[in-house]
């Protein structure tokens, strides 16, 4: 099954001509750290560090220890990784409110399987991912680090108010052969806080650098979305790329030979226009027949590179048209109540065109069925393309057998996913996820 990247944030709608843009209107707030909220959280991490952090790591040996019996660990580390992802949403708004360091929420693969087994899929998806095992390390060394100087800042309070209340008391100190008297209790009180305050701040200190270094910022967030543009761009590229070899050939060995004939045909009987009327006469009727023939290549031509009845009436009736035509008996169901994006539509249509292609030409099915559903709230078309074929179909990039390929960069141009099932003996399944952006709102009167 495919998967969708679920975004880290979600653009704004674009502002309305002449006005300002949203960041002048709506400046972010400033973000800055507090002391004594980091003292706190420093405290907190220290006792986390005694109880939470030994809870955490043996749970984490121990289901890994188990998986070989018979994975009887997945029932440790299934709750593991569920508290993981509650700590690692604890650990940005902790670092965000206390340590006024601005962490976003880094993108992550969602499964599009329903019920329990997709959100399984979804944690496992996490579970094998970078930005997950690196929030997990973040929140284990912050406890872990936090513990020795706040140790020493407790030592050194309770020392400090032992020495303090002695003096207050006057009760004499004896340290072996040093005598203590008050005012060197009292100074001894004092320097003991000058322990302790520098502990706590180098520990506050230590804390919301690891924040700044581990977890995922706004510039990570930036070179994630650079990196996603580049796929998209590159597949758009590939994709035109096929698009263009596939109209190539079609024109080559297609079109032009038709084309050849026809001028042979019209050149004899232009020869023959005094000779032999008759035979003439019969080429022409010849030609004219061969011309509305090459008419209708060219009109199909014409479909496949962007179909009319896809933008005048939407996918349904573009799909319905597909199954029609299809020598193959297409089961069909389609639910998108709406219209969607040029891109997603376009997308859509010739995955499923260039699926059916595939399974009369190559795939020996006697049925096929075409599922097009679009889920709510995530806004997700998917398109599932499944026939009783042999099987054994694949993604290749040589140039010759560009179908699926050329399926692939498309989708991958839109931002979504395909994925091929298809064992030796079928069924072959295609499974394409597009990701539909929102429709922008209707302006008010007052606003237009």
């Amino acid at each position: 099954m495919s998967t969708a990247l679920a975004p880290a944030t979600v653009p704004a709608p674009a502002p309305a001509p002449g006005s300002a843009p949203a960041s002048a209107r709506a400046p972010r707030p400033e973000l800055r750290p507090h002391l004594l909220a980091e003292a706190a959280s420093l405290l907190v991490s220290a006792l986390l560090s005694c109880t939470w952090l030994v809870v955490s790591v043996s749970m984490l040996v121990t289901g890994f220890s188990a998986l070989p019996a018979a994975l009887s660990g997945l029932l440790l580390l299934v709750p593991w990784v569920i508290a993981m992802r509650w700590a690692a949403a604890f650990e940005r708004r902790r670092a965000r409110a206390v340590h006024g360091v601005d962490v976003v929420r880094p993108a992550h693969r969602v499964s599009d399987r329903p019920g329990a087994g997709g959100w399984l899929h979804t944690l496992a998806l996490d579970s094998i991912s970078w930005q997950f095992w690196r929030s997990v390390l973040h929140h284990h060394l912050t406890m872990a680090l936090s513990a020795i100087p706040a140790l020493v800042a407790l030592i050194a309070l309770w020392a400090a108010w032992t020495a303090g209340e002695l003096a207050i008391i006057g009760a004499p100190l004896d340290l072996g052969p040093v005598h203590a008297g008050r005012g060197l209790q009292l100074l001894a009180a004092v320097l003991l806080l000058l322990v302790a305050l520098p502990a706590i701040a180098g520990g506050a200190l230590a804390e919301r650098g690891l924040a700044r270094v581990m977890l995922p910022s706004t510039d990570d967030s930036l070179r994630s979305e650079v990196a996603e543009l580049s796929q998209r761009r590159q597949g758009a590229v590939d994709a035109a790329e096929q698009e263009r070899l596939r109209i190539e050939r079609d024109l080559h060995d297609g079109v032009q030979p038709r084309l050849v004939a026809l001028a042979m045909t019209l050149g004899l009987a232009r020869s023959r226009l005094q000779s032999d009327p008759d035979r003439a006469g019969a080429l022409i009727d010849e030609a004219h027949a061969e011309a509305k023939a090459v008419i209708t290549d060219l009109r199909e031509l014409a479909r496949g590179i962007h179909p009319a009845v896809l933008t005048d009436r939407g996918l349904d009736p573009a799909l319905s048209a597909l199954a029609a035509r299809s020598p193959v008996p297409v089961d069909l169901h389609v639910a998108v109540p709406e219209r969607l994006g040029r891109e997603q539509e376009a997308v859509a249509y010739f995955v499923v065109s260039e699926a059916l292609t595939n399974i009369a030409k190559h795939a020996g099915a006697s049925r096929a069925r075409v599922d097009a559903v679009l889920a709510r709230p995530e806004r997700v078309l998917h398109v599932r393309i499944e026939d009783d074929g042999r099987g054994g179909a694949a993604v290749h990039h040589d140039g010759i057998s560009t179908g699926l390929a050329g399926l692939t960069d498309r989708v991958r141009a839109a931002g979504g996913h395909l994925e091929v099932s298809s064992p030796a003996g079928g069924p072959t399944v295609l499974t394409a996820s597009l990701p539909i952006p929102t429709p922008a709102p209707i302006p008010t009167p007052k606003e237009r």
